[in-house]
């Protein structure tokens, strides 16, 4: 009971105490007004310290309360993310169907144009031809052998220009057609439009949701001195998930012709670019804890990617990590990904060394957009800096 005293009563108010309860544990004499006063302000103390327990039970609930409500909000922001990107394919894509028909519906028009010149161009020999003097014109003295080659000439000609109307006429319909898939074709990029202006609208208010939780946990977090323990725990959550994890894949085969993870140390290319703000085994802030990978500050929306060839064997939410992607990379190595704002990859997919998997973000209560890495081996943390060239 001490110990929890000395954690939640002020240093003045345990040494009243020890004070009060001095003379009854020495035996001394006091007469009924000082022993009731006495017991008055043990029980004062008592009601003061169930009032801190109390306190910090209902604090602790806040702060598993306001996990919880950034977990979903990091998911939340992630899922948003990915209808986001899937949205932008779309658009593209639709943009790029649109420019073909465009091209199509210019190419169509010019082939109606050349038919219709030559049809025209058809008519006015065949005008010519209606007319007796004309005619003579045309054939001049020509004998009946080449009058009649003339006109055999002529019907051929005749044949063609009907093959051009026919010609002229399939072209007319497939641009009706090319230009009635043209707007629908716009009229959905329209939608696709709306959708993403209305998904990025619904990203800024769920980040901003993001930042109040995550000040709320801060508040929290510094109003009783909790940091430390909390580093701890997530530590603890960590290492638990990854022993787990490491259990699971004892009796499994990583597939694939790859080199192997251990013959990879400082030839490994770095999951994005930039230097980190932490050093393997540095002293954190608070507490005799370490840093057991590197923070890499990075734009938000960066692709993060696989170090290596592997399986993702965790694509998930975790307190302390945010959005995190574990990669099992063989004979009890891993690499951790956390912090992302969106996860690409879902648990059991393979990846391909330099594979986008995610994106940069600050899920998990980073301050700021950040990826947080790790190599371990058989669950122990190692230095980045020995693997990656």
């Amino acid at each position: 009971m001490k110990s929890i005293w000395l954690q939640i009563v002020s240093p003045t108010l345990y040494l009243g105490l020890l004070l009060l309860l001095a003379p009854l544990s020495l035996g001394a004499y006091q007469d009924p007004e000082t022993e009731a006063e006495t017991r008055a302000a043990i029980e004062a103390i008592n009601r003061e310290i169930a009032t801190l327990e109390g306190l910090i039970t209902s604090q602790s609930a806040e702060r598993d309360a306001l996990q919880r409500q950034l977990r979903k909000t990091d998911l939340d922001i992630g899922r948003t993310n990915n209808a986001l990107r899937k949205t932008q394919e779309n658009l593209d894509k639709r943009q790029r169907q649109i420019n073909t028909l465009e091209a199509q519906g210019i190419a169509l028009e010019r082939k109606i144009e050349d038919r219709q010149a030559s049809i025209e161009s058809a008519l006015g020999v065949f005008s010519v031809l209606k007319q007796g003097g004309d005619l003579k014109i045309l054939f001049g003295d020509s004998s009946p052998q080449d009058t009649e080659r003339h006109l055999a000439y002529f019907n051929i000609l005749l044949e063609q220009q009907l093959d051009n109307i026919d010609a002229f006429k399939t072209a007319v319909t497939n641009l009706e057609v090319n230009q009635a898939q043209l707007l629908d074709k716009q009229a959905e990029q329209q939608r696709e439009n709306a959708s993403l202006a209305r998904l990025r609208e619904r990203l800024l208010a769920e980040r901003g949701s993001q930042r109040k939780v995550i000040q709320s946990i801060s508040t929290s977090l510094s109003r009783d001195g909790a940091q430390v323990a909390a580093l701890r725990n997530d530590a603890v959550r960590l290492n638990t998930l990854l022993t787990e994890l490491l259990e699971r894949l004892a009796n499994l085969a990583l597939g694939g012709e790859f080199a192997d993870f251990t013959s990879l140390e400082a030839k490994l290319r770095a999951p994005i670019d930039g230097a980190s703000q932490t050093r393997f085994g540095q002293k954190r802030e608070r507490g005799d804890l370490k840093w057991q990978g590197w923070l890499i500050p990075a734009e938000r929306g960066s692709a993060v990617r696989s170090v290596h060839h592997g399986r993702v064997i965790y694509a998930d939410w975790l307190r302390g990590q945010g959005l995190l992607t574990i990669i099992d990379h063989g004979d009890g190595w891993m690499s951790l990904y956390g912090h992302n704002e969106s996860l690409l990859k879902e648990s059991g997919e393979w990846v391909a060394p330099g594979e986008v998997i995610a994106r940069v973000g600050s899920s998990g209560g980073a301050p700021s957009p950040a990826l947080y890495f790790e190599i371990r081996s058989n669950g122990v943390p190692v230095d980045p800096a020995n693997w990656i060239r």
